[in-house]
């Protein structure tokens, strides 16, 4: 080993020490080393912070813990039990490298820190193609290296409040009303103040269109995997904050089908990498590299759904009407279309795109690596963005056709599978053998069940 080699070892060892000595006098006692399997479950392992100390040799937190790798893409989100297909077995395990850009103290479980990291073959210490966050990682490191363009990604999280005791939720409200704001503002207070001790900056919160219904607004980033790890934790203390005032919290994208569901809105732009200077518009229209990215995004639309809509409950929230989108098209300021361009309500420039096919049982560090890869994909080929699904309307085009989106899961995951740029440069072989096969399996599994059925498991696992 070089000296220099030595010398980086050194200072990571004394990082890591004074970090958990640091831990210990503030009593904390235990670090929770997380990731995200496909199917959006967190896996967690918790090391006592004196063990940590206490080993023998050189204090490191690499190297730690161990995944067992089928974990990650082959078990189904709702039990331990492997899904034949997926081409995984019991036989590998993966090491989980901490990212301390990622490390928060826990206002809900005081005792507790967590961070999140990547995971690697225990024997080639290799990234393993199943890590979806390295993945994401890779996408944005390859827009900077390969074409000098940055992304700043902004999330809306939508989430329902159900009383623990009646089963019910805790008020029939409609959008933006005072009266959800008025009954829970202890509730969050005590969430925006948590959610600001582990550094998420929140930019709005407001009430939704359904019962009981929130949504917190997170501020731009242009660090799009810090950004996903702030969507994890955020839901984290959300569902630890609402059982703290005898709620629970439902992500469940549809829970009543004559009720707005919950969705996550992904807002995306691009930037020069060097220059930080905005890529999406000139003035009042679209670059040619904002045109192309946009074009990206539709082409791999239907693929992306398979990974950004990956239930069967997922698709019962969208179609028309549903301010979701139905046609593979696009729109100036238009919530019912799936891809919209949005102005800046300072500048009145359209500055960003946003996407509303996004839900909480998806894997994010998945589905912001389909769409920022897709809209990369446009900017790559040079793609020439097709008319806005309004111009079509007004001129009556009946040449033009525009393809309806997959209607149900199934059809989604035909469309990735058939989609080449996705499964082959994006996923990999293993990764999307892995993942089709268990979200086919999960969506036979769930063709059985009813909408209340659905709800009645989430609830049980929230």
């Amino acid at each position: 080993m070089s000296t220099t080699s030595n010398q980086e070892n050194e200072v990571s060892s004394a990082y890591a020490t004074a970090l958990l000595r640091s831990l210990h006098f503030s009593g904390v006692r235990f670090l929770r080393y997380c990731t995200v399997d496909a199917c959006n479950n967190v896996r967690c392992k918790v090391k006592p912070v004196d063990h940590l100390l206490l080993q023998q040799g050189v204090t490191t937190l690499d190297d730690q813990v161990s995944i067992a790798e089928v974990c990650y893409a082959g078990l189904p989100y709702h039990a331990d039990a492997m899904v034949e297909g997926t081409g995984l077995d019991a036989k590998n395990v993966l090491i989980l490298k901490p990212d301390l850009n990622s490390f928060r103290i826990l206002p809900y479980a005081r005792k507790s820190a967590i961070v999140l990291g990547n995971s690697f073959d225990q024997f080639s210490n290799e990234t393993s193609p199943l890590c979806t966050r390295s993945m994401l990682g890779r996408v944005v490191r390859e827009a900077r290296e390969h074409h000098n363009i940055a992304f700043s990604v902004g999330v809306e999280l939508e989430f329902c409040l159900v009383d623990t005791k009646t089963g019910s939720f805790v008020d029939e409200s409609v959008f933006a009303n005072t009266i959800t704001l008025n009954d829970r503002e202890e509730f969050l207070s005590d969430l925006y103040d948590q959610l600001k001790q582990q550094y998420i900056p929140i930019e709005l919160i407001h009430s939704e269109s359904g019962p009981g219904q929130l949504e917190v607004v997170l501020r731009y980033s242009d660090d799009p995997v810090g950004l996903a790890d702030n969507v994890l934790l955020a839901k984290e203390t959300i569902s630890a904050v609402a059982r703290a005032y005898g709620c629970k919290a439902l992500f469940l994208p549809k829970y009543d089908m004559a009720k707005a569901g919950n969705g996550i809105h992904v807002h995306l732009s691009i930037m020069d990498a060097t220059t930080r200077k905005p890529l999406f518009c000139e003035g009042n229209s679209l670059s040619s590299k904002g045109s192309s990215f946009v074009e990206g995004l539709l082409e791999h639309l239907p693929a992306i759904l398979g990974l950004t809509m990956p239930t069967v409950n997922s698709f019962r929230r969208v179609g028309p009407g549903c301010w979701t989108g139905s046609k593979v098209g696009w729109a100036l300021e238009d919530k019912e279309v799936g891809i919209r361009v949005c102005s800046n309500l300072t500048t009145k420039e359209w500055d960003h795109v946003e996407c509303k096919l996004v839900d909480a049982s998806c894997n994010l560090y998945m589905g912001l690596a389909a769409l920022l890869h897709s809209g990369l994909d446009g900017i790559a080929r040079g793609l020439k963005l097709r008319p806005a699904l309004s111009e079509i309307a007004e001129t009556d085009n009946s040449s033009t056709i525009v393809a309806p989106l997959p209607t149900s899961l199934e059809a989604a995951l035909d469309a990735l599978q058939q989609d080449e740029t996705i499964i082959q440069h994006l996923l990999g072989p293993r990764l999307s053998q892995a993942y089709l096969a268990l979200r086919r399996s999960e969506a036979q599994r769930s063709s059985n069940m009813t909408l209340e059925d659905e709800v009645r498991e989430a609830l049980a696992r929230s």
